[in-house]
């Protein structure tokens, strides 16, 4: 339990950035727009579920708990609370022309197209993981016990 919810305290944080004092207001508002070209306050809530369902398929005793967990992320972690967090996030991350560079990606057709598959091909490349972990489970449980000889 207590693995399962640090890393959802985890999730909680991410994209947390302490301010910068050599990030202007310009800059931090190219990566506000960048945010909203790119949809992330949608796919942010979306992202949040599929991260808590992932770890609770990795702990199934957690489960009964999965709604605690969806209002809890609703009630403390919403996208209006952590989005100017994720602007200095990104602007931390990339100079101010980069940003802006990248928003007039997203503000294509084919970035919008990225902007709102991003999540699944999120999803679906975990799943792709998953499965070849299962296809080859037996070998890692060999290394496990391997490595548990030395």
């Amino acid at each position: 339990m207590k693995k399962l919810l640090m890393s959802l305290f985890l999730l909680g944080v991410v994209g947390i950035a302490s301010a910068s004092d050599d990030i202007s207001q310009s800059h931090k508002n190219a990566a506000l727009e960048l945010l909203s070209t790119m949809k992330m306050g949608e796919q942010f809530s979306g992202a949040l579920e599929t991260s808590i369902d992932a770890q609770l398929k990795m702990n199934p005793s957690m489960a009964r708990y999965r709604q605690t967990f969806l209002d809890f992320y609703d009630q403390y972690v919403r996208w209006e609370d952590v989005k100017e967090r994720f602007a200095m996030l990104y602007a931390k991350n990339f100079t101010q022309s980069e940003i802006e560079d990248i928003n007039d990606f997203y503000s294509t057709q084919t970035g919008q197209k990225v902007a709102l598959l991003t999540t699944t091909l999120m999803e679906e490349g975990m799943r792709l993981g998953e499965q070849l972990v299962l296809e080859n489970q037996s070998e890692l449980v060999r290394m496990i016990q391997e490595a548990d000889k030395q």
